[in-house]
């Protein structure tokens, strides 16, 4: 399999794109320059909820700081050929490849115990799928725990401010299905075929 740009090559890449300096892009996700500085330079790896912020003011799915690869018609990816990220105890396993038309993003989510999405809560649009594998996951939706143990599932209206956390002493596992309706990336791939991040517009 290809080898896969850094986080923080991509958000560079990205950021030139939109012309926008390290403190202008700071300001619209909510974070310092300093740690916008730290991931392009591949010294820091941002927590999920970071990656969020930085997707959605860039206007891009998150897969975007995963994929490297044109759409297909069929993903086929073996467990361990699948690209990782993985930063304070929390590895991020995502499927490496964007469909045509693609509106699902699958995850596979490892918490280390006490491990967590981050400080700030998430928001995006569409819905959000959650099945829990192995241990247990503490998923907080609009202010309300919902707990989920090995086979129990969670979907619910992303737009809906949350995170999620293992709290306990063993490591816990959860599969997240993210879903963003009416993507459509054909015409941004016809008229814009220099801009490889403009596929994963948001």
């Amino acid at each position: 399999m290809a080898a896969y740009l850094s986080i923080g090559t991509k958000l560079r890449t990205i950021r030139d794109e939109r012309k926008l300096s390290q403190r202008e892009l700071a300001q619209k996700a909510g974070i310092s320059p300093n740690a916008i500085s730290l991931i392009e330079r591949d010294e820091s790896s941002p927590s999920v909820a970071t990656l969020q912020s930085l997707a959605t003011a860039l206007n891009v799915k998150i897969s975007y700081f995963f994929d490297d690869e044109t759409p297909q018609h069929v993903l086929h990816v073996k467990a361990g050929e699948r690209p990782m990220i993985s930063s304070n105890g929390v590895k991020i396993e995502g499927i490496g490849g964007e469909l045509s038309r693609q509106e699902i993003e699958p995850f596979q989510i490892t918490l280390a115990p006490n491990s967590h999405s981050g400080d700030r809560q998430v928001v995006h649009t569409g819905h959000e799928f959650v099945y829990c594998l192995k241990g247990n996951v503490e998923y907080i939706i609009d202010g309300v725990v919902h707990m989920l143990s090995p086979g129990d599932f969670l979907m619910f209206e992303a737009h809906l401010p949350h995170t999620w956390r293992n709290t306990s002493q063993d490591e816990a596992q959860f599969l997240l299905v993210l879903q963003t309706p009416g993507q459509s990336p054909d015409p941004v791939q016809r008229h814009f075929s220099s801009y490889p991040s403009l596929y994963h517009l948001g």
